[in-house]
């Protein structure tokens, strides 16, 4: 077994810079921007925010603990009802904003 495929990290490619995904969360009516750092291959239905076989592998850039993880992780990982709203390709920014809520980058929330 390759130190790839121990990780699971096996066909990971990085993103071009400007991907991102914007999440929601009800909470706080916040749709919070994250910048996509790569795409990793996954098995269909195994997990995947768009129920396809690839997967947006983000950067929480936290100062003392930074976190590279998958969207799909991270949403089922918090509890506060958050889910994906928009992939974003570069140059495309967050459409259909409900009323009353905020569009922040995950560094400024």
């Amino acid at each position: 077994m390759t130190d790839d495929e121990k990780s699971g990290l096996v066909g990971f490619v990085a993103a071009p810079n400007g991907w991102r995904v914007a999440i929601r969360s009800p909470v706080d009516d916040v749709i919070m921007v994250v910048p996509v750092v790569g795409w990793l291959p996954i098995v269909k239905d195994s997990g995947s925010i768009m129920n396809s076989e690839l997967e947006p592998v983000v950067l929480f850039d936290n100062t003392e603990e930074p976190i590279i993880t998958t969207v799909h992780s991270t949403l089922t990982d918090w509890e506060d009802g958050s889910s994906l709203h928009q992939v974003l390709a570069p140059g495309f920014e967050v459409r259909k904003v409900p009323d009353g809520w905020k569009v922040v980058e995950y560094g400024d929330y």
